[in-house]
This record gives C-alpha cells, structure tokens and sequence, in this order.
C-alpha cells in the first residue's frame, strides 16, 4: 500500500489539529500519554494520530515508534507496519521490540516464514519483553504450531499484572478465529482491569458467537454503565437482543469444538 493512507491521516489531522488548552500537556510525553489512553480505550485510529504527533515532537522515542507500528496492525494496515517498523529501524537498528512489531505484521501479510525469522531475531537478543513473545506466538499461532500457547505464557510472564498484554493474547486467538481461547484471556485481562471497555465489547463478541447471549448481554450492559450512550455497545445490544435461538445452537457447537 506504501506510505498513502498513513501521509494521508498525517494530513488530516495537521488539519483539524486544535489549538490546545494551556493546561494540557503538550511535551512528547503527554502526548505519547494520550495515544496511551487512546490505546487502551480501543481507538486505534486516534491512538496511531497521536503517536505519530509524539514522533514529529521527538524522532528518538522508541516505544512510539512501536506502538505506531502495533497501530497500523490493529487497524488492518499490514504492509504499512512493515513499511513503518523498516523506518523505524533506520533510527534504531537493534531495538528487538521494533523487530518483534514488524514480525506481527509480516505474520497478518502472509509472510509466516519471513515473519518467524524476525520473532526468532529478537528473541536471541539480550533482555526479553512480552511483545516479542507475543510476536513469536502469533506466527507460530498463524502457522498451526502448538507451541503458540508456550509463546502466550511466556508472554503474560513478562509482565504478570499487565492487562493490556493478556488483552492482546486475547486479541491475536480472535483473529485467528478461535474464540473460546480468546474469550479466556478477555477475562484475564477484566480480572485485572474491570473497567476496561474495549476488552468488555471484544469479550461480548466472543461471547455472543459461542452462543453466550445472556454473558454477552451483561458484558454489553457494563459498558454502558461506564460509558452511558456508548453507540457500538448500544448497537451490539440491539443486535443480540433481536437473535434467537440459532446463533445460540451455532454458538454451542463453536463450544464443542473448542473454537
């Protein structure tokens, strides 16, 4: 795809860029700050906007680096991730964080084989980090390998406590379309941060399809008590509560089969 869609959302919000109270932080690190919170909300889209501001304040900010190309991978845009890991490694040629981003997104393009090379890379470098357990365990999750699950362990290990990785473990089984792993770590992930609201609407979409209504209902419902008119919590609501008994029967058998 290159560089088009990400020049373009540069542009888009050079232009709607508001001039910011002088209250708010406006150094890199309260901007890399909100990009954090936009994260953790699940808005992606505004979350990469921000990191890639935090990028134009201070090019060195490694972790900014990452979580924009961890972005681009949330928002679908594979080739661009690896477009922008590439640059990023430019600046910082050894960051194995940086290798281990790339690889997530060379797995979500097709290139599983290209893909292990890079997780096997960082992970021979010193020190160690959830991400790049993470990235070795998507690729082998992608290629089939059963020892994805040692990977994830491996993973929560490196950060026990840390929400956000269990969320992402729960994130990379979904898309693979294996819900009922994926629902468990959504749950890990609200044992540790009940509040979190973009885990309580991905849980209720597992919940949902493995035939959970009344789970999924509850979920949805929490959302809207933390964040009342809350429109895609609404939507899935409306949703759920207009199906009937076949997506619960189809829902079962996803149970069976353990997916």
């Amino acid at each position: 795809m290159g560089e088009g869609r990400f020049r373009r959302l540069e542009l888009e919000e050079r232009k709607k860029r508001p001039t910011l109270p002088q209250t708010e932080d406006v150094s890199p690190e309260g901007c890399f700050q909100r990009a954090e919170g936009e994260y953790r909300e699940g808005n992606f889209e505004n979350a990469l906007r921000l990191y890639s501001r935090t990028l134009e304040m201070d090019r060195l900010m490694v972790e900014a680096w990452r979580r924009q190309a961890l972005m681009l991978v949330e928002l679908g845009e594979y080739d661009e991730a690896v477009l922008w890991a590439d640059k990023a490694l430019e600046v910082f040629p050894d960051d194995p964080d940086l290798l281990a981003a790339k690889a997530v997104g060379q797995c979500r393009a097709g290139d599983t084989i290209g893909a292990l090379l890079l997780a096997d890379r960082a992970l021979r470098m010193p020190g160690t980090s959830p991400l790049r357990w993470l990235a070795r365990g998507e690729v082998f999750l992608a290629r089939g390998d059963g020892n994805h699950e040692y990977c994830f362990r491996m993973a929560a290990g490196e950060s026990p406590g840390d929400w956000l990785v269990e969320m992402q473990i729960g994130r990379a089984y979904s898309r693979h379309g294996l819900l009922s792993p994926a629902l468990e770590y959504f749950r890990r992930a609200l044992d540790l941060e009940p509040t979190a609201v973009y885990v309580l609407l991905e849980a209720a979409r597992c919940e949902e399809q493995l035939g959970l209504g009344w789970r999924a209902e509850r979920s949805l419902e929490e959302v809207l008590r933390l964040r009342p008119g809350h429109l895609e919590a609404h939507r899935q609501l409306t949703a759920l509560r207009a199906g009937g008994l076949g997506k619960q029967v189809k829902g079962f058998f996803r149970r069976l089969l353990g997916r």
